[in-house]
């Protein structure tokens, strides 16, 4: 064989070998990381809608009733039955959420649906089996989708620590006199250089809420705590006053394993799997959340179915919060407390 064309194999050949190394780091770096969530857990750093949501149809469309499970007391199931309804936290146009039969032509309803409203597929969905002898098996199934833009791009500012981490990460804010930037934000209060809270408005009808402070809580409590503090009168976003927050970067997919395999008191029903997705972006442009949920039961029977300069900066543990104007609570809540969903 021609010296010249040996030569061109082997450099084809390794190209192929990079690409693919490249392909498979791509997918990877993609894939949601996948956790088992202990039942004590839930709620304490975060707070997705789409559970609520699909766990509030389980409640009035299937159970018509409270939750609570055979044997065991779930940390989970008390926490969805004692928090508001997730429809009261956002509007319906940003969530598709249907109870459906488990056979395969349900299956592609719910992709079509989430593709007509959302242009998104399910990263849940695959995750169970949709055959023809599972008709009297029921799923629950929930998505959110809400992308939010801020008035205006705050300033992409240098890496820097996180809670006096050794790694370093990207951070936006204002750092310095920018007159185009101060109405992007409302102090909400300002007790110390440690509890403090502010707005950041955005092109929507949504708020995002940032706070340091007392962490040692759920994020609910928390929420509660912050709204008690809201000094109304706060003074204005100075020209002396700065700002730091973390870009974050969150995807990962949830098993509540302990949910498994328990029977739902009252009814004829079995938890087989409950499965969530959450990916959530945040940085100097604005927010995207994706969230979705999933719930496969089991029956054997059929059932119908100030003059110093204040230092805003959250580079050490905080919560992020996001609601709608003019809605009591918010509709993703979020705990950072360390840099693992911070963005290098």
């Amino acid at each position: 064989m021609n010296k010249k064309i040996k030569i061109l194999i082997v450099l084809i050949a390794v190209f192929i070998i990079i690409l693919s190394g490249f392909s498979k780091m791509t997918i990877a770096k993609s894939e949601a990381k996948k956790i088992m969530l202990n039942d004590k857990y839930y709620g304490k750093d975060m707070y997705t809608p789409a559970l609520p949501l699909l766990f509030e149809d389980l409640k009035n469309k299937v159970v018509k009733g409270p939750i609570q499970l055979v044997g065991y007391d779930s940390h989970i199931i008390n926490t969805l039955n004692s928090i508001d309804s997730a429809s009261n936290r956002l509007d319906e146009k940003y969530y598709y959420k249907i109870v459906a039969k488990r056979l395969p032509e349900y299956k592609k309803i719910i992709e079509d649906a989430i593709w007509e409203k959302f242009k998104e597929k399910s990263k849940l969905i695959d995750k169970i089996e949709w055959s023809p002898g599972s008709k009297y098996d029921i799923v629950l199934y929930a998505m959110v989708k809400k992308d939010v833009e801020f008035i205006k791009e705050f300033e992409i500012l240098d890496l820097q620590t996180f809670n006096n981490s050794k790694d370093k990460f990207k951070y936006f804010g204002i750092k310095d006199e920018n007159e185009k930037l101060k109405d992007n934000i409302k102090p909400l209060f300002y007790k110390n250089e440690n509890n403090y809270a502010v707005l950041l408005y955005t092109k929507t009808n949504d708020e995002i809420i940032l706070y340091r402070g007392d962490l040692d809580k759920p994020v609910d409590t928390i929420w509660k705590d912050v709204k008690k503090q809201i000094n109304e009168n706060e003074e204005r976003f100075s020209e002396i006053d700065k700002l730091k927050v973390p870009f974050i970067n969150l995807n990962e997919m949830i098993e509540y394993k302990e949910l498994a395999d328990k029977q739902i008191e009252n009814s004829d029903f079995i938890i087989k799997k409950v499965l969530e997705c959450v990916e959530f972006k945040l940085d100097n442009k604005g927010a995207k959340l994706k969230n979705e949920a999933l719930m496969a039961l089991e029956t054997c029977a059929l059932r119908i179915a100030p003059e110093k300069p204040r230092f805003f900066y959250f580079d050490k543990p905080f919560v992020l919060f996001m609601k709608e104007n003019g809605k009591e609570n918010p509709y993703f809540m979020l705990k950072i407390k360390d840099a693992k969903y911070l963005v290098k």
